[in-house]
């Protein structure tokens, strides 16, 4: 019987701040339009992990032909405590606008971090003040 609700724990609330000024953009290319955006910077708050987004970070967003809007995003996490992680998603945005995601991540196998490399996580995200803000989840 298929389940009706997913098993999972929250992982860490991220704010994301993007210059989309700055953003590059490709019209009506083979794959559809492109917008790809720097992310300057944001935060990474959790129970198990807690930290800042810094560069290199970016999403390569695009619009498909039937209008949908497709994410690629890569981020790079630096935890309190020294320790790089990157996090990479694809999602979609739904009609209504929300970011939906499916974050992975990979980080050193000898570190304290290690676990984070066998999880897969989906992303919920939200604009509160003109902020992108993502709810992160992990699947158990």
């Amino acid at each position: 019987m298929p389940e009706t609700s997913l098993p999972v724990r929250h992982l860490f609330t991220m704010a994301i701040d993007a210059d989309m000024s700055s953003a590059a953009r490709i019209k009506g290319g083979p794959a559809g339009s492109r917008m790809i955006v720097s992310v300057d910077s944001g935060t990474v708050t959790g129970e198990r992990i807690n930290g800042s987004i810094i560069g290199p970070s970016g999403d390569w967003l695009y619009r498909w032909a039937d209008g949908s809007m497709h994410l690629d995003v890569r981020i790079s996490i630096r935890t309190d405590d020294d320790a790089d992680i990157l996090m990479e998603y694809q999602g979609k945005i739904t009609d209504d606008g929300t970011p939906r995601s499916a974050p992975t991540f990979q980080a050193s196998m000898d570190g304290d971090y290690a676990w984070m490399n066998k999880i897969q996580a989906i992303g919920i995200g939200s604009f509160p003040e003109g902020k992108l803000v993502y709810e992160v989840y992990e699947l158990l």
